[in-house]
């Protein structure tokens, strides 16, 4: 995925988020459910995903805690906090709102190009 653009990077914070709502979550498996969004593990900068985990984290969305029940090395456990699904349910409202004026967008625009054609 290399260096993270803005929308880029808020379309990664969203699925964390998303994925976080249904279950927490370590950060190697995280990769492996980003999957399901079209992100690919081959290719995402691990340094990327946790900076992220980071900043959501410093946003009070997310918050961490050593997994001392697991089997070998410790891992960081990412769970939701309720601001983080507050803000989930916010963002995807935005994005309902964004993709509608896409639509809109596009409809004008093969309005338009039917009559050209």
């Amino acid at each position: 995925m290399g260096r993270c653009g803005g929308q880029k990077l808020f379309f990664l914070q969203s699925c964390l988020l998303l994925l976080l709502h249904r279950r927490s979550s370590y950060g190697y498996s995280l990769i492996e459910d980003l999957q399901e969004f079209g992100f690919s593990p081959g290719q995402m900068d691990i340094s990327i995903l946790y900076r992220t985990l980071r900043e959501l984290e410093m946003a009070e969305l997310v918050i961490s805690s050593w997994d001392e029940n697991s089997r070998g090395p410790q891992r960081r456990m990412y769970t939701i906090t309720p601001r983080g699904e507050e803000t989930l349910a916010q963002w995807i409202a935005a994005l309902r709102q964004r993709r509608q004026e896409i639509e809109r967008l596009e409809a004008a625009y093969l309005a338009t190009s039917s009559k050209t054609s």
